[in-house]
């Protein structure tokens, strides 16, 4: 085995017991309560559009709330995640919600994708490019993807130096190999899709996210958000260079 592929294989390890523990009940930043990411979720769902008679790829399923969802818009949804635990849960979920049909779940990597070339009309992943080794997750992507598919991945972004302070201080919350995607980077990752588009969210509204950690802040979170993602359309539509603050982005890629 080369030195790239134990390198490789080390990686996936590491992330597949990480996240094992996570699903299986390891607990999570206290802001997690709220659902902040919930907004850019609703974002990402919007973006999506009519996704009826088509084909889909989930990237890191998780808990199966996004994959239950999409199922119930798409002809197919083919998910997977490195993690078993997550994949438990969300054959689970989608059992539940009598959605299991429509959907093919599956332990893999994404570096190591078993579905055939030009396989997918949209793909869609929360909060997992950051997790995965970038050059062959993409080439992957770009494979299994029909020319003209659509990719929508929301990421976090490593540029704002108080949240980059915080994950320091809370290394338990993450795994070691992961790295927040800087927006400097994105053209060069995604040199070899068609287009590329980004649009971020939590700049100002990071504040509310920050108060959910003094007494009182979660019951105060939903409507100071709500003003807060007011603000910060105004300010990204008028100096979109702040983007380099905000703490996630949601990017749109065409094959």
């Amino acid at each position: 085995m080369s030195s790239q592929n134990s390198d490789l294989e080390s990686r996936l390890d590491r992330e597949a017991k990480f996240h094992d523990s996570k699903y299986g009940g390891g607990g999570g930043p206290r802001h997690y309560r709220v659902g902040p990411t919930q907004y850019v979720y609703a974002q990402m769902r919007a973006a999506l559009g009519d996704l009826q008679g088509k084909r889909v790829i989930e990237y890191g399923c998780g808990e199966g709330w996004i994959t239950r969802d999409l199922a119930t818009m798409a002809r197919t949804v083919c998910t997977f995640d490195i993690s078993p635990e997550a994949v438990r849960q969300t054959i689970n979920a989608l059992t539940a919600a009598h959605l299991l049909d429509r959907c093919s779940v599956d332990v893999m990597p994404a570096e190591r994708l078993a579905y055939p070339a030009d396989s997918f009309d949209v793909a869609v992943g929360f909060a997992i490019l950051h997790h995965l080794d970038l050059a062959s997750a993409l080439a992957e992507l770009h494979r299994v993807l029909k020319p003209g598919g659509v990719a929508y991945f929301a990421e976090p972004l490593a540029s704002n130096p108080l949240i980059q302070a915080y994950r320091r201080l809370t290394p338990q919350f993450r795994t070691a190999d992961e790295q927040p995607l800087l927006l400097s980077n994105l053209p060069g990752l995604m040199s070899s899709f068609r287009s590329l588009e980004h649009r971020e969210f939590y700049l100002t509204a990071l504040a509310a996210v920050g108060l959910t950690y003094v007494p009182g802040g979660a019951r105060v979170f939903p409507r100071l958000s709500a003003a807060l993602h007011r603000v910060d359309r105004r300010l990204l539509r008028m100096l979109p260079a702040l983007g380099n603050w905000a703490w996630y982005t949601l990017i749109r890629i065409t094959k």
